[in-house]
């Protein structure tokens, strides 16, 4: 929500009038008003941008377009490519016309890395599109992700052939050469280390490069609890600052010249200064990397100046900079959880060591401050992960005794110091590099076995959750100790815990029947009225792109939805865009039953389900035409396709064919009913109505994603629903929903709701009534 001038200005006269009121809490409340709408008020130019007529985000199409610009990021490496922003100035029409063009375009490049840098212009063959919700419970919202970075759209290229050079950057600025100094240090790593593992982790922890460490490896560090240690924060710096101050503190004292004329630790904390600065630019800036470099700047200037020093000042002030600069930054996981970790350190750490210090000496003292400050970042940024990523690991508070020094003092040093040597003597870097690339594949070995321990898990941290653990943090920070404060910082808390403990029970004595928008897929979760849930379809990848569709984004979202187990994991059909995310879903939740239809299922992927339930010892169920069951309290199921007969053939591999062997079911409870039609086309729909049951239905789930070749007239006149739900992709090739079937419902008064239009749709019913809703939205 924009906050327009006038309201800012309002709000700044009514600070500048509770200057003349003595109560403090009206100046503290008109500070934070004004404070609030100025922030609202600088996120307006990211939030609503002006869109043009010359705008990137008018080209976008179906079709790739060839797009001309200049790079406007460093080019990062990523697990499956590279991605790099470019500032478009053009795009190719047919006929060689070039038509102006303006904007930020998110370029990814499947399958290969690009030797440019920022300031090289160039053209690409990019598929254009516009990024946009999904309309997903709890689902990361990519779109403001990239407005805040003033990216207005994404563009895909298949080849590296497909980026063409057109000329080098006329003038080498000071952010070029950091990223042509960054390539050539990462490329000398990778050659210098060539197991890929090594290389990625040591890439980050020495440039900051974090997106080409393998998807595994990462989710190890993660389920170890150390991920924050490869990501460049206040950590790393000051590694670099201490032997950086450390070196020319040697070399100085050694000159009695030296020693007689300057203070030689004030001009060695000086120096560490642009030390810090190259390296922050060299790793690429990112918020944590700022916070920790100017809270070392201020502390560095602070002792030159003979000032004390104060963490929470010093916090305070990296904060307020880096948000009057980049007023997104706020929204940042990085930032929030860097700021986050430090807070509760801060705060935590010295009155633990006031109380406790004093009895230990040494390495016991050392030892105490040590896990003091591991345990304080972890429950410090509890909260606000397990709200972000439903799980969290307490793995840190262990096995950061023994992976922070390796990789920290250990692998940081050394590799920090093989950096110079790559200009200077590389033999000597070579040596250097293998030393950190050896104590990484230590620390590596230790985080696999870190990872096997068991996570934290909470799914339903929401944002009243997160409001109260920020209020009290605030609290906690600046408040006299006192009982009313006591009792005062143990109101958050409180408030949060009352909250969960009225939520409503899953069982409700209604059913609930989600179909999630899943894109160019199909999942739909029904929720019985005892409880019992049964997941129909895991969605889905129409195309191997090495993701895990449950993974990233059906699995958050029944987390979101507070499922915890799913009771009957019902696949229609084994095409990949119904099935992509069920062997996440199978290693993950605990299911009871799996029902498939009765011909089974081919390819790869049903394989990998195949084995994945086999593994977990979950017991399958084949259904035909003529099978009924009862169960979640009054829930009646009859399934109407395939035929019994079906069960002496396997499903044939070609796209109708198995389309038309879905399972298809309705489903009853009291005078409510749906019908559940899988990817049935007109043959299967003919089959069935041939066979003469009852098909009458409230509610109909159109066949095949909307396509023209299924959802007959013959079908609508058996079925009669009152409204119908498609699944279908925003914006997919197929051109799904077709007109054709959209022009049959709207013939008969029946209202579509569509996934691509809607998002995630929410249907409930008492068994008599019964209402429709989509509380998600993909704006």
């Amino acid at each position: 929500m924009a906050v327009p001038f006038s309201l800012l200005a309002a709000v700044f006269c009514c600070l500048l009038l509770s200057c003349l009121i003595k109560t403090p809490i009206v100046y503290l409340l008109c500070t934070t008003a004004f404070f609030f709408a100025l922030g609202l008020h600088a996120l307006g130019p990211y939030t609503t941008p002006a869109v043009p007529a010359s705008d990137i985000r008018n080209f976008a199409a179906r079709t790739p377009a060839i797009v001309e610009g200049v790079i406007d990021s460093r080019p990062t490496a990523t697990s499956r490519g590279s991605s790099f922003v470019l500032r478009a100035e053009g795009v190719c029409r047919e006929g060689g016309t070039t038509v102006p063009a303006c904007g930020r375009l998110m370029v990814s490049l499947d399958g290969g890395d690009v030797t440019l840098a920022r300031g090289d212009r160039v053209r690409c063959a990019a598929r254009i599109a516009l990024p946009h919700r999904l309309g997903l419970p709890g689902e990361f919202d990519y779109a403001r992700y990239l407005a805040y970075r003033e990216v207005a759209a994404t563009g895909r290229v298949a080849t590296p052939d497909g980026i063409i050079l057109i000329r080098a950057a006329a003038e080498d600025s000071l952010l070029r050469r950091m990223d042509l100094i960054a390539r050539r240090l990462g490329d000398f790593i990778r050659i210098a280390v060539p197991d890929r593992e090594r290389s990625s982790v040591l890439i980050a922890l020495l440039i900051g490069d974090q997106k080409g460490i393998p998807d595994d490896l990462n989710d190890a560090y993660t389920r170890a609890g150390v991920n924050h240690i490869l990501s460049i924060s206040g950590f790393h710096v000051g590694i670099v600052a201490w032997f950086m101050v450390t070196a020319v503190l040697s070399l100085a004292a050694r000159s009695e010249c030296l020693a007689l004329r300057f203070d030689l630790r004030r001009m060695a904390l000086l120096i560490a200064l642009p030390v810090m600065l190259a390296y922050l630019f060299l790793s690429g800036a990112a918020p944590a990397t700022s916070r920790s470099v100017i809270m070392l700047a201020a502390f560095v200037l602070a002792l030159h100046a003979e000032r004390e020093t104060d963490p929470l000042n010093a916090l305070l002030l990296a904060a307020f900079l880096l948000v009057v600069l980049t007023p997104p930054c706020l929204f940042d996981l990085s930032f929030q959880l860097s700021f986050l970790a430090l807070w509760g350190i801060v705060i935590a750490v010295p009155p633990v060591m006031e109380r406790l210090g004093g009895v230990t000496r040494g390495w016991q003292r050392n030892l105490l401050q040590f896990v003091a400050v591991s345990c304080a970042a972890s429950c410090a940024t509890m909260v606000p992960v397990l709200f972000y990523f439903d799980q969290a690991s307490l793995n840190g508070i262990v096995s950061n005794f023994l992976i922070v020094p390796i990789l920290g003092y250990g692998a940081v040093l050394t590799g920090s110091s093989a950096l110079p040597f790559v200009y200077l003597f590389p033999p000597a870097a070579r040596v250097l590099m293998w030393c950190a690339a050896q104590l990484t594949a230590l620390s590596n070995w230790l985080v696999a076995l870190f990872a096997r321990l068991p996570l934290f898990s909470f799914h339903g941290i929401t944002r009243l959750d997160m409001a109260c653990f920020i209020c009290f943090m605030v609290l906690v920070t600046f408040l006299h100790r006192s009982r009313r404060a006591f009792a005062l910082c143990a109101l958050p808390p409180l408030v949060a815990v009352v909250a969960h403990l009225n939520t409503p029970a899953a069982a409700d004595g209604r059913l609930h029947i989600t179909m999630f928008s899943v894109g160019q897929g199909e999942s739909l979760l029904v929720r019985s009225p005892n409880g019992e849930t049964m997941l129909v379809d895991g969605g889905g990848y129409l195309y191997d792109n090495g993701r895990d569709f449950g993974r990233q984004t059906l699995g958050p979202a029944l987390w979101k939805l507070g499922v915890r187990r799913i009771d009957r994991l019902v696949l229609t059909h084994s095409h990949p865009d119904h099935m992509g995310g069920m062997p996440f879903i199978v290693r993950t939740f605990p299911v009871r039953e799996f029902w498939e239809p009765v011909q089974g299922g081919v390819g790869a992927q049903y394989e990998q389900l195949q084995a994945v339930l086999a593994e977990r010892g979950v017991p399958s169920r084949r259904l035909a035409a003529g099978d009924t069951f009862v169960f979640g309290d009054g829930i009646e199921l009859t399934v109407l396709s395939p035929p019994r007969g079906a069960l002496t053939r396997r499903p044939s591999d070609d796209e109708m064919g198995m389309n038309d062997e879905s399972l298809v079911f309705r489903l009853r409870f009291r005078s409510f009913s749906m019908l559940f039609t899988g990817d049935a086309g007109f043959p299967a729909e003919e089959r069935m109505l041939a066979d003469k049951g009852n098909f009458a239905s409230t509610v109909l789930k159109a066949g095949h994603h909307g396509s023209r070749y299924s959802t007959s007239e013959m079908l609508l006149d058996k079925v009669s629903p009152s409204v119908a739900l498609i699944s279908a992709g925003r914006g997919n090739s197929f051109g799904l929903p077709a007109r054709q079937t959209l022009d049959r419902l709207g013939r008969r008064g029946i209202h579509a709701w569509r996934t691509d239009r809607d998002g995630t749709i929410e249907l409930t019913s008492d068994g008599d009534g019964w209402s429709v809703k989509a509380p998600y939205g993909t704006e």
